[in-house]
């Protein structure tokens, strides 16, 4: 891994605007190197496959593959890439699907440079940074009881759907069997998967067998 003193870092967003601010705030800090660019998470896990980067900032929420999914074929490239996600508002379903990832930082777009500039220097070193505002959401939320098992955070309807793909089913059968369209099936099944950080169905098998989730009938 380079040192904090000479980054490549790659930036990741889809607004121009945002993107290009962010390159100009941390381009002139000496623990910059070079600074690559990406709109989208599919340039994104491109260029990450094709160069080490010393840490990756990146939107959540991106045209295409999110910043879940985005950091997930990122981290099975390299499980050791430095990830900071940084986003409007975290939800607590997206930090625990990042936190089963492996991404180590996350920042919400209110914070100022001095905490983006530690988040980075941190998160190089092997360590965890969690913006205060994130970390409070996701305690209260994990005081007040909300289950840490990630299959518990999907709909009535994604963890039917879940089901039945753990059980092998196919769209088209499952479709046929709730007298949904092939079309809902697989939007349930996109959301379902963002939800719980996977993005095949071995993954979610692997993910059930883990968490000991069976059938919800």
């Amino acid at each position: 891994m380079q040192t904090d003193l000479s980054l490549d870092l790659l930036i990741v967003d889809d607004h121009k605007l945002v993107l290009s601010g962010m390159c100009s705030l941390l381009s002139d800090n000496p623990l910059v190197n070079s600074i690559t660019a990406a709109g989208t998470g599919e340039e994104a896990v491109a260029l990450a496959e094709q160069k080490t980067f010393g840490a990756v900032l990146m939107d959540l929420r991106l045209p295409g593959i999110n910043g879940v999914e985005a950091s997930r074929q990122m981290l099975a490239h390299n499980p050791e890439l430095p990830i900071i996600i940084l986003a409007g508002k975290l939800e607590n379903d997206d930090v625990r699907a990042l936190l089963a990832a492996g991404v180590r930082g996350y920042i919400t777009k209110g914070c100022d440079a001095q905490e983006m500039i530690q988040a980075i220097r941190t998160v190089v070193h092997g360590e965890q940074h969690m913006s205060a505002d994130v970390a409070k959401d996701f305690a209260f939320d994990l005081l007040n009881g909300t289950p840490a098992n990630p299959f518990d955070e999907l709909t009535p309807r994604e963890r039917e759907i879940a089901d039945e793909l753990i059980d092998g089913k196919r769209n088209r059968r499952i479709a046929e069997q709730f007298f949904i369209s092939e079309k809902t099936v697989s939007t349930h099944r996109t959301r379902a998967f963002q939800k719980l950080g996977v993005s095949t169905t071995a993954e979610l098998v692997r993910l059930a067998l883990r968490h000991g989730v069976a059938r919800a009938d």
